[in-house]
């Protein structure tokens, strides 16, 4: 049974689909449906975007044929219904997030941005500050361990900030830079989402407890800090040292980031498609 899906994975299934399946591992499947990937995982998992969590599992393996009509998903001997509630991560007002008005402590990053290399790291906050997100993209995309690259979770987190700051205006800069980072195809798929503003659920409760915070960070922040880094090997750590270090850090408006922004770059990552 299905207990939810993410806004991503319900635009794929909810029509007729064909595909396989590309990787299995214990608590997660990876399915490439109508050349869109889509995460089928156990309800221990948060939500996500790419996500379609189940109570249980269906058996599955890598190359195994599958196939949707709108309502089930199937393959071999197993199908799955799939129209069950569509989740979307909420996101705060952006007005709420200035740093001006925010103890530092809430916006420690903390995390072993490291396992990206000890040549990255200096620059990594300039080009943040400089609103410079596709030499960023440059630098760190498709860095370091995990199924994941630690360099993409950290590049996920500041385009959550960045289409949260941008808004609209924003998106078509931040989809072509998320499309022309040079990763996997599982990854590319998770940055196409964060730049239109979603990712997994604990970003989008770590940002809440941001906005909500008076001065001084209260226990629900340290909460909801707690649990983003808890994801995965280090993916929750990335994703928080790039969270606070956009909000601490980027330009505020589209207008800000598009003067800092190198045309050339954009204009070779808008040729690429995710997926």
């Amino acid at each position: 049974m299905t207990v939810d899906l993410g806004e991503g994975a319900h635009a794929v299934l909810a029509q007729s689909c064909r595909g396989t399946v590309v990787a299995v591992y214990r608590r997660a499947a990876y399915l490439r449906l109508d050349g869109h990937i889509v995460a089928l995982v156990d309800a221990s998992l948060a939500p996500g975007p790419l996500h379609v969590r189940c109570e249980v599992l269906p058996p599955l393996r890598a190359g195994q044929p599958v196939s949707g009509d709108g309502t089930r998903l199937a393959g071999g001997h197993w199908a799955l219904r799939v129209d069950g509630p569509v989740w979307r991560g909420a996101l705060p007002d952006p007005d709420k997030l200035d740093p001006d008005k925010l103890d530092p402590g809430a916006l420690d990053p903390g995390a072993p941005v490291g396992e990206l290399g000890a040549d990255v790291e200096p620059e990594i906050a300039d080009l943040v500050r400089a609103g410079r997100l596709e030499e960023l993209a440059a630098r760190v995309g498709g860095r370091g361990p995990g199924l994941t690259p630690s360099g993409d979770d950290l590049l996920a987190g500041v385009l959550v900030v960045a289409r949260l700051f941008g808004g609209p205006a924003a998106g078509p800069r931040l989809d072509a830079l998320a499309a022309g980072v040079a990763t996997t195809e599982i990854a590319r798929a998770f940055l196409a989402w964060a730049a239109r503003g979603q990712c997994i659920a604990p970003v989008h409760d770590w940002l809440a407890a941001v906005a909500a915070v008076a001065p001084g960070p209260p226990r629900e922040l340290a909460a909801a800090r707690r649990s983003l880094v808890a994801v995965g090997a280090s993916s929750g750590a990335q994703l928080a040292a790039g969270l606070a270090l956009a909000v601490s850090q980027l330009p505020r408006t589209a207008s800000q980031m598009a003067r800092a922004g190198p045309a050339p770059l954009l204009r070779q990552s808008a040729g690429r498609s995710p997926g």
